[in-house]
């Protein structure tokens, strides 16, 4: 069984590519270095030394012994910051210590790594001087891994007090804080340069009893709230709650299943419990967020945990921390999974629920129902218009603004309906070839919708339907430098809702006018409830694996008639992976992680797998695959001569084909059909 955090994580461990792996402090585990053999003593120390060594984690103890110098020539001289390299992950920021024997191997270094305090023995070949900041800092882990974004706000801040650099401007907010750091060190440490923390006095430092003595980072905790680095310690035992469950009056309802704090906001959507107000906030902003192999990034129940624990079904990406584990089904539970393999997961197999961990038989339910209306705001309900008589019904007029490659017009052509004029706004080239050859010339194009002014909207208008999904780069809280709604790309949902207002019939006007905005799950609370307050409205969550084979969790804000009803399959629709395969090759998965535009997108599981076989080979999906996965037409993309990474990328921007259709099929009842 896969195991994220804890002993054995070496060999179990999903591999590359994948976000930085959390260490575990307290588990004396280390990773192989490159170029190290792993039976060799000359690899990392063995976990005596390690628990023997003295760091800012451990009582100290006294040193007697006098620090030997390296003096191979190679470079990297104690106390020099560095990026270290080793397999399968990002390079991580690190600080090179003085050796502790009698003397050190050619080209081998003692690295102490920030953010989880571990040491290793690596290579000088597996090393890089921190000057390199822009080329090895990793977006992804940033994002993905608090101790990752620990280490980074560790080893900056020991550059700055090196160079003397401090950043008034966070006026004490530490996520502003680690943003400037992040730019100063992205603009090359100026002014005083890399040369400003270098090492003052490389020799002292050889003969110091610690290299670290102007640096002391905090222990690591057991539990924190992953979704910020400087989340609070939770102050409530969770422990107790087997005991308090056992009062008179008391059920598992009335504790937050994430701290065991009494103080209850709301339902846990997926399992019998509560979530109180921090933890709702939590779970809201990490519930959908995954690794870059596809697995959830924390635990499905509380969206926290160090060490979590991976379902074995290739078709589901749960896991489950340890600490949830322990309490809530039983003291001994997680190390008895250790052995299953594989493991089916709670979510997967509820009848192995045991303890104070039940799963809710009607979840699937339960979480529309949350991410609904988790806005925590109340609106007046949209307009109902009345079906218009078949006799009476004429042609849809749509305006699709951020149109893609055209996924509106191309479901409603093939619902039937007639459409009097698409105009569409998209400024990318290649979506833009798609568009015009596949559909004959039949959507106008308008280039940038910054440009649209009302006298536009008034002479190719009145319009019937209104829809779009703005940019969502700084949106999505993958993106650890995204500016949010109101900067960057962010912005542009304002041109959708200032055109959305444009648009809407005036007082008196009967005629039905139908809209649609969509964007990514993850994005921060404040966020959503901006676009909620402007939009007047809470979205819904649609995730397409109910009707393709591939994740992709989307929230939806609108007025189409009957947008809560449930997601069903049709008899057209591709929901296995396998049917979407060109003959001779075989599934390895029946379903697929959500596809970006980034290629490592493709692969799946805990090993990093791609997701087809052929031959016997390991292969990647074929543009003809990914297309029918979202649910166009085979070579849908293959024009203008793009490759494979271009039309990647269009599909990785583009919406769900099923999904739309779910949308747009209760309009037949207002706008001619063929």
């Amino acid at each position: 069984m896969a195991i994220k955090g804890g002993y054995g994580w070496e060999s179990s461990l999903r591999q590359k590519p994948q976000a930085r792996t959390v260490f575990q402090a307290g588990a004396r585990t280390c990773s192989t270095p490159e170029g190290v053999d792993k039976d060799s003593k000359k690899g990392l120390e063995s976990q005596d030394e390690v628990g023997e060594e003295t760091s800012p984690f451990s009582k100290p103890t006294p040193r007697t012994r006098r620090k030997q110098a390296y003096q191979d020539g190679k470079g990297f001289l104690t106390g020099e910051l560095v990026w270290g390299k080793v397999k399968g992950f990002s390079w991580w920021p690190g600080l090179v210590m003085p050796w502790k024997t009698k003397s050190a191997s050619p080209g081998m270094r003692r690295v102490e790594w920030f953010g989880d305090g571990m040491f290793s023995e690596i290579y000088t070949e597996s090393l890089l001087t921190f000057r390199t900041f822009t080329k090895c800092f990793c977006k992804n882990s940033f994002a993905s891994l608090p101790i990752y974004k620990e280490a980074i706000y560790q080893i900056i801040e020991l550059a700055g007090e090196r160079c003397r650099k401090s950043f008034p401007g966070a006026k004490g907010n530490r996520e502003k804080e680690l943003k400037l750091m992040l730019d100063w060190a992205s603009g090359g440490f100026l002014p005083s340069g890399p040369e400003g923390f270098a090492p003052a006095d490389a020799a002292a430092h050889q003969d110091s009893d610690s290299a670290t003595s102007d640096y002391q980072p905090p222990a690591k905790r057991k539990y924190l709230l992953k979704n910020k680095a400087n989340a609070p310690v939770i102050t409530y035992n969770r422990e107790l709650i087997r005991e308090l469950v056992k009062a008179k009056g008391k059920t598992i309802e009335n504790f937050c299943l994430s701290c065991g704090s009494s103080e209850i906001e709301a339902q846990h959507p997926l399992f019998e419990g509560g979530l109180c107000l921090k933890c709702k906030g939590n779970f809201t902003e990490t519930l959908f967020r995954y690794d870059e192999d596809g697995y959830q990034s924390y635990c499905t129940v509380c969206c926290g945990g160090t060490e979590v624990i991976l379902c074995g079904n290739s078709s589901c990406c749960r896991c489950f921390c340890k600490d949830c584990v322990e309490i809530l089904v039983g003291p001994g539970t997680f190390d008895k999974l250790k052995d299953i393999d594989p493991w089916s997961c709670y979510m997967c197999k509820p009848s192995q629920c045991e303890g104070n961990l039940k799963l809710r038989p009607d979840w699937s339910v339960k979480v529309q129902d949350f991410f609904a209306n988790n806005s925590a705001m109340a609106f007046e309900p949209h307009r109902v218009y009345p079906s218009i008589p078949a006799d009476q019904r004429r042609p849809i007029k749509v305006l699709s603004l951020f149109d893609g490659i055209a996924t509106g017009y191309l479901v409603l052509r093939d619902l039937g309906f007639k459409m009097e004029r698409y105009i569409a706004s998209e400024i990318c080239d290649d979506s833009i070839a798609v568009g015009m050859i596949k559909h004959e010339g039949k959507i106008e194009y308008v280039n940038d919708v910054r440009t649209i002014t009302r006298k536009h909207v008034a002479e190719w208008g009145p319009f019937d339907l209104l829809i779009g999904g703005s940019p969502c780069n700084d949106l999505s809280m993958v993106n650890p430098l995204r500016k949010g709604l109101f900067e960057g790309t962010g912005r542009l949902f304002f041109e959708f809702y200032r055109l959305l207002h444009l648009l809407k019939p005036k007082e008196g006007d009967n005629r039905p006018f139908f809209w649609l905005f969509e964007n990514v799950v993850f994005m921060s609370g404040h966020d959503k409830s901006d676009i909620c307050r402007f939009l007047e409205c809470n979205p819904i969550l649609i995730d397409a694996i109910k009707v393709s084979p591939a994740h992709r969790a989307r929230y939806f804000w609108g007025n189409l008639p009957g947008m809560n009803r449930p997601l069903a399959t049709s008899l057209d629709d591709k929901v296995g992976l396998q049917d979407c395969l060109e003959g001779g090759r075989t599934a390895m998965f029946e379903k697929v992680r959500t596809i970006t535009t980034k290629s490592n997108s493709i692969r799946q599981g805990k090993m990093g797998s791609l997701p087809v076989t052929m031959n016997g080979k390991e292969d990647y999906l074929w543009c003809t695959e990914m297309e029918q996965i979202f649910g166009f037409p085979k070579h849908y993309t293959d024009v203008n001569n793009m490759g494979r990474a271009q039309r990647q990328r269009v599909l990785g921007r583009s919406w769900s084909v099923p999904v739309i259709r779910h949308l747009f099929a209760p309009l037949k009842d207002y706008f001619e059909c063929e």
